[in-house]
């Protein structure tokens, strides 16, 4: 995955420049790395520890998106989880159903859809991915807007997909902490590596993309970062990805 920064001038005020991020999809596929946890699980947090070291694997070694979403079923243990979602809950339910689990669980992880336990063999999943063609490009461009990124998204037609592609937006954030008070996790000081703070809807996938998500006051601005997903109708199988971090457009 490529990135650049381009510098483009505004029309309106050709003295000043307007920062945009532009990152292009690979030849090879983009692994992508979900984990579904809460606060209120006590078997959480090895699993939230893990994920922010994979976070900081190097990247020639591992071409992965990595995303944190935290649901809401645990919540009525004693802590509400403020970073869960029942659209998180949700997606879970969806990918277990993809697997035919007859239950879902946290922590549980997922890589590019798969169902996967334990780290050496999520390692080998990212791997082999990293080795497989892509069958689509994407090319996203963000940029500032007021009080809204934007996101146009560019994927030639020319794909090696039969059917229909969705794609859809994130939003993550990076080092998050939380004094949990009650529940399982009571007296614990939890941290938190890309969870994932919005979630698009499944768009069909054009030659040409937009959409605008209003930036919310309660991210922290230099730890904000979006991604991009790309799969078949209802995520059954995941075709290719690109993620940026974009604290260098909120903290203008």
């Amino acid at each position: 995955m490529i990135r650049s920064i381009v510098l483009a001038s505004l029309l309106a005020l050709p003295a000043m420049a307007a920062e945009k991020i532009v990152v292009t999809s690979g030849d090879t596929r983009t692994a992508v790395v979900e984990l579904y946890t809460s606060e209120g699980c006590s078997s959480c947090p090895p699993a939230d520890r893990w994920l922010g070291e994979l976070t900081r694997s190097d990247d020639s070694e591992l071409d992965i998106i990595v995303l944190a979403f935290h649901v809401d079923y645990w919540n009525y243990l004693g802590w509400t989880d403020r970073f869960s979602s029942p659209d998180y809950t949700s997606r879970q339910r969806l990918l277990g159903a993809n697997n035919r689990q007859s239950t879902i669980y946290t922590p549980e992880f997922f890589v590019d859809g798969m169902e996967t336990r334990g780290a050496s063999k999520i390692l080998d999943k990212i791997q082999q991915t990293n080795k497989q063609k892509a069958p689509l490009k994407l090319e996203l461009t963000v940029s500032r807007n007021g009080d809204l990124l934007q996101l146009d998204l560019k994927s030639p037609p020319d794909r090696n997909t039969i059917g229909q592609v969705h794609h859809r937006y994130f939003v993550y954030e990076n080092k998050l902490s939380t004094d949990v008070k009650a529940g399982e996790n009571s007296g614990k000081v939890l941290n938190h590596e890309r969870v994932v703070r919005h979630m698009s809807r499944a768009i069909p996938l054009n030659s040409q993309n937009q959409y605008r998500i209003p930036i919310d006051p309660a991210w922290n601005s230099e730890n904000i970062g979006v991604a991009v997903l790309a799969t078949s109708p209802g995520n059954q199988f995941y075709l290719q990805a690109v993620y940026t971090p974009v604290a260098s457009l909120l903290t203008q």
